[in-house]
């Protein structure tokens, strides 16, 4: 970070222009405190998506047990993740499509167990469980046609396997790996 006087930023600006396109931050004191930062576009985009990130974490956090109906935390969650926009991670992860959303938000209205929910880079969302045998699940769906059901048992045993969506498909495997 540099602190640099009005007049010096005014004498060479494009020497401080370039220090912040090459991801310094420049501190312009100004009377009664109204200072003025400048920095990349590249960095400004970064601290905007971070807040999303973070608005979005939150959200979880906040949700959780907050109406004590998991499923309308869910819908509420995936509400949230419905507006988050391209580089939403800051990574360059794309918006996720609308219909991903509401194909979801549909399954989570029928399924018998509700799931965590995340969204990925990959345009998917991702619904985890774990079960009181302390086994992991992991269901990928996105818009196609099948999904990618991924299996981390307590021993270490992994299994990946591609089902076809569906309400009753994955209920199915839901309820066999509560069972």
């Amino acid at each position: 970070m540099i602190i640099a006087k009005q007049m010096d930023i005014r004498s060479n600006i494009k020497k401080y222009f370039d220090m912040a396109y090459e991801g310094e931050t420049i501190i312009v004191p100004r009377k009664q405190s109204r200072n003025v930062v400048i920095m990349s576009e590249e960095r400004y985009n970064n601290l905007n998506n971070s807040k999303r990130i973070e608005k979005y974490i939150m959200s979880l956090s906040s949700d959780a047990g907050l109406t004590g109906n998991v499923k309308n935390d869910n819908l509420r969650k995936l509400e949230a993740i419905g507006s988050l926009r391209d580089n939403w991670n800051g990574n360059g992860a794309p918006a996720l499509p609308e219909d991903v959303v509401d194909r979801v938000k549909k399954l989570i209205d029928e399924l018998p167990i509700q799931p965590e929910v995340f969204p990925t880079a990959l345009k998917t969302i991702q619904l985890e469980y774990d079960n009181a045998r302390h086994d992991h699940m992991e269901i990928e769906i996105g818009d196609k046609d099948t999904v990618e059901v991924f299996t981390v048992l307590r021993s270490g045993d992994e299994s990946v396997e591609q089902i076809v969506f569906g309400r009753d498909t994955i209920s199915e495997k839901v309820l066999e790996f509560y069972g």
